[in-house]
Parts: C-alpha cells; structure tokens; sequence
C-alpha cells in the first residue's frame, strides 16, 4: 500500500468524482442565479442619468457621485440614526430575554414545561398579520402609537420563538457537569448563567444577533403602521419615500439601496461562521 492510500484508504470513485463536480456546478449557477439582482443593482446605481433606460447591463462610466447624490437628496443620516434606535434595542433585548428564557427550559425542571414549550413553538406559526390589528389598537390605547416603543420594548420579552430554539437546543447540548462543578463552588444559577452558558453559547448568540439585526433593519410593516412623523422615519420607510420623489432617477434609488444593504452585506459575511456553526449545532447536525 503506498503512502496516499495510507493516507487515504477509501478512494474517491469516478461516478463519485461525477457527482461531486456535478453539485459544484449546480451550486455555482445556483449563485450566479441569486448574486444576477445584486450586480444589476450595484451596475445600475453607477450608470450615469443618459444610461438608465439604455438596456446595457453594465455601466460604460462608473458615476460615483450618484452615492453622494443619494445620501444628499433626503434625510439619510437621520433616517440612519432612527434606525439605530430601534435597531440597538432590538438586538440587545431579543439576545438577552431569549437567552433567559431558553436557560429556564433548558436546565430547569418546573411543572408544565413540556406544555410551555410547545405554546412557545406554536407561536410561531400564527401570522403577524393576525396580530396585527389587535397589538395595534393596544398600543393606541396606551398613547405608544408616533414612537419607537412598539418597535423595541416587545424585544424584552422574549417574542421569537425561533431564537429561544435554538437557544434552547445549544444549551441543551452542553453537559451539566459544568452546571454541577459550578454548584459546588459555590456559584449560584445566575452566575453559572452569566459566567458559563453565555460564554459557550457565544456561535448561537452571534447568529441570534446577526438575525435580529438584519430582520429589524429591513423591517417596513412595523416603522409604516406605528410611526407617521417623517422625522421619525427609519431607512426603509424613508428609502420608499425616496423612489415616491425619484421615481425616473433609478440609478439614486439604487445608490441608496446598496448603501441601505451594505451594513448587512458585512455584517453577515463576518459573522457567516459564527452563524453556521450556531444553527448546525443547535440542530444537532453538526459532530
């Protein structure tokens, strides 16, 4: 046997050969497919005012004053800065509340937790359409409509249950023995919560983070019902205000649209580890 089969025993075959680079190909159209409308976007957001309506996919002059144009043409820094408002509180109640509340089920024995856990679960699958009305006229009568307290102060308790899964599914997996070492020194549950389980469950609590940043920064339904003073409008709202005033200069929306998209772009592609690892371990796919 030489040293490459020691190394290797098992060789690949060529029907396996086949296969593999038969999946490498399909993944490959699979992402040129899905990467198409972000290039058309970038292109179309350097193409010169004479160039929209050309037809050309690509831009023949790269003007990147249009992203200056655009950031200038509305209240963009202000826009930003309100969807930082309700975006900071989002991400830092949701990863608290669901990591409090998935500990409890996850290293806890109290009555009812297996009923408790499927409610939990059986959340999310009610639509946001069939609360929307009622949590509106809720917070109508508690004078919250006009602010930013319908967009964050929900995020304190707990409202994903996707989170507090797969919270609960990464605690689960860690060994108690950490729990029961921690005891006998004398740490109490808060401590061994603080000190041991978030520092473990840092993958899924980056994931949990990334998710939560992306879906309240892309969030539009909520900003449009609850919010209707202009100067309270986050970048989603107010980049639909920019297409109402520039709706023939498309290469500014789309400048303001790469501008909106790039802060997820980044985040996601430093975090893309963090969030596989999170997910593959919190459903026990990963070894």
């Amino acid at each position: 046997m030489t040293k490459a089969e020691k190394i290797n025993p098992r060789k690949e075959t060529t029907a396996g050969k086949i296969g593999r680079y038969l999946a490498m190909a399909l993944l490959f159209g699979l992402s040129v497919v899905v990467l198409i409308p972000l290039v058309w976007t970038i292109c179309m957001a350097l193409k010169p005012d004479g160039e929209v309506y050309n037809g050309k996919f690509f831009p023949s002059v790269l003007v990147w004053n249009n992203f200056y144009k655009a950031v200038t043409s509305i209240d963009f820094f202000l826009y930003l800065g309100n969807t930082m408002k309700i975006v900071v509180p989002n991400v830092i109640g949701q990863v608290l509340s669901c990591a409090v509340v998935a500990y409890g089920f996850a290293r806890f024995n109290f009555k009812g937790k297996r009923v408790w856990f499927l409610i939990l679960l059986a959340t999310m699958m009610i639509p946001g359409q069939v609360t929307m009305i009622p949590q509106f006229l809720l917070y109508r009568e508690i004078g919250w409509i006009n602010t930013y307290l319908p967009l964050t102060v929900p995020a304190f308790f707990a409202t994903s249950g996707y989170n507090v899964f797969l919270l609960r599914s990464y605690m689960s997996g860690i060994p108690k023995d950490f729990d029961e070492a921690a005891t006998i020194d004398g740490a109490d549950p808060v401590r061994i919560f603080t000190t041991i389980m978030l520092p473990m469950c840092k993958p899924v609590l980056t994931a949990i983070t990334v998710f939560t940043f992306m879906g309240t920064w892309n969030d539009f339904n909520g900003p449009l019902i609850y919010l209707y003073d202009a100067n309270k409008y986050t970048l989603s709202l107010g980049l639909s205000f920019f297409k109402g005033l520039y709706t023939s200069q498309w290469n500014l929306l789309m400048a303001a649209t790469v501008l909106v998209m790039l802060p997820i772009l980044v985040i996601f592609f430093l975090a893309q580890d963090y969030i596989i690892d999170g997910i593959s371990i919190s459903s026990g796919t990963k070894g």
